[in-house]
């Protein structure tokens, strides 16, 4: 069953999903050849005012469409999984003979598979835009000179390749789980309420972001990346100061540190969706 409620759940999905990634891949086509069209008018000094026109408007629309793509991608995925847990259409969901909780789950991670693909191919796009518009300069960049000087870096901090490879996908992954958790735990609370459910998601929402904000100042503060403020004069002006310690052993300290907080972030929101989901569905 669990099997059946993946595949419907991307199949539900999928059409809108590949229609925006069409969409980037066709934006990404017409930036490239946009760019390395300007960049070779350049080079050889030729002036034409109509092909620039041509060339500036095919990047603002790349620009736009990048932009474009993660706010329909992650909006569409929250609203996704409110219509179909919390609103009318959540009727026919929790008939499903599975648990409530399993059709959470299910729905999280289908979302977190298409949010986390949407930033790898945001990435490729950016790298075939610029890599295609420099005839692959950037490639032969990348494959030689930067990593070099990137591996000395990494060294520099008390880090190799490998375990900066990890941890960067480690933070993507729980970044991507903290803004669903995040909407999906406010829409939780928000449907808890038998009127203006989705004012009150937003609500949550907001106190939510700026509770995670404050906490976020306090990690910092006590992995050691501020040692000291202080007020100047009639404006208000923060002095900062590192403590004592090395660079890596601050610069280690803190990306722990921010670690740890994620993850417990991470742990929070999946408990309140949890508990929710469980007993306190209300379709009303």
């Amino acid at each position: 069953m669990l099997g059946k409620l993946f595949k419907y759940e991307f199949k539900n999905t999928a059409k809108v999903m590949l229609t925006i990634y069409g969409v980037l891949l066709l934006t990404t086509i017409i930036g490239t050849f946009a760019l390395r069209g300007a960049v070779r008018m350049e080079v050889t000094g030729n002036d034409s005012p109509i092909a620039n026109l041509l060339f500036a408007t095919a990047l603002i629309v790349y620009i736009l469409s990048i932009f474009a793509f993660f706010i329909v991608t992650y909006v569409y995925m929250c609203t996704h999984f409110y219509k179909t847990m919390y609103s009318a259409q959540g009727y026919l969901t929790h008939t499903l003979p599975v648990k409530r909780l399993t059709t959470f789950h299910v729905k999280l991670a289908t979302s977190f598979i298409w949010i986390f693909l949407s930033i790898l191919l945001f990435i490729a796009s950016i790298f075939f835009l610029v890599n295609g518009a420099s005839d692959g300069e950037l490639w032969r960049l990348l494959s030689t000179e930067f990593w070099k000087d990137f591996g000395s870096e990494l060294s520099a901090m008390g880090m190799n390749g490998a375990g900066f490879v990890l941890y960067a996908i480690a933070a993507l992954m729980l970044s991507c789980l903290t803004y669903l958790l995040w909407v999906f735990a406010s829409a939780s609370i928000g449907q808890l309420f038998a009127t203006n459910k989705v004012l009150v998601s937003v609500v949550a929402g907001v106190i939510m972001y700026f509770v995670n904000q404050v906490m976020s100042l306090v990690v910092m503060t006590i992995c050691g990346l501020f040692a000291s403020a202080s007020v100047n004069g009639s404006i208000f002006s923060v002095n900062v100061t590192a403590v004592s310690g090395t660079a890596s052993e601050l610069q280690n300290a803190f990306l722990g540190g921010q670690m740890i907080y994620s993850v417990l972030v991470v742990i929070v929101l999946y408990v309140i969706c949890n508990v929710i989901v469980r007993k306190h569905v209300n379709l009303e």
